[in-house]
């Protein structure tokens, strides 16, 4: 099983700009985030903290065998 938990209310998800919110920063931010998650896989991690692009801690992701 493969879990990610990724809380988008912080600033590196909105209008840089505006502060407010906005689908496409949020995208482009939850893109980087899954390249960073995919390069972890391929290193054979099996969890791992999900830091923004600020550098806070936003989420995890974790691979675990099912039950």
């Amino acid at each position: 099983m493969f879990r990610m938990e990724i809380e988008t209310g912080g600033a590196a998800f909105k209008d840089p700009e505006t502060g407010g919110e906005d689908k496409a920063f949020e995208g482009i931010e939850i893109s980087r985030i899954m390249r960073k998650v995919a390069a972890e896989l391929r290193e054979g991690k099996e969890s791992e903290s999900i830091m923004d692009l600020n550098g806070n801690k936003v989420g995890y992701w974790t691979r675990e065998d099912e039950e």
